[in-house]
């Protein structure tokens, strides 16, 4: 099943682009999917701890099992004063 993936701030920079279409197997978790990207770009890792998952425009648990069609959006720690 595929869902759409969306990157932000430093995660953009790290895959090279804003957005993806992935395909997950079923019953693939937020968790499953970052570690599948984390694979590809092992500096995704250093992030895991302080990303906040939102799938379709909500705050979601990195155990939120994902359905076709669900967009997953990876949200980096917001700096500034």
């Amino acid at each position: 099943m595929q869902v759409r993936v969306l990157f932000f701030g430093q995660l953009k920079e790290i895959v090279g682009s804003g957005e993806a279409t992935f395909e997950v197997s079923e019953g693939a978790r937020v968790e499953d999917l970052f570690s599948i990207y984390a694979q590809q770009f092992p500096r995704l890792k250093g992030f895991r701890e302080s990303v906040a998952p939102a799938v379709n425009q909500e705050y979601a648990a990195w155990g939120t099992v994902l359905r076709a069609g669900d967009e997953v959006a990876l949200l980096p720690p917001v700096s500034g004063g």
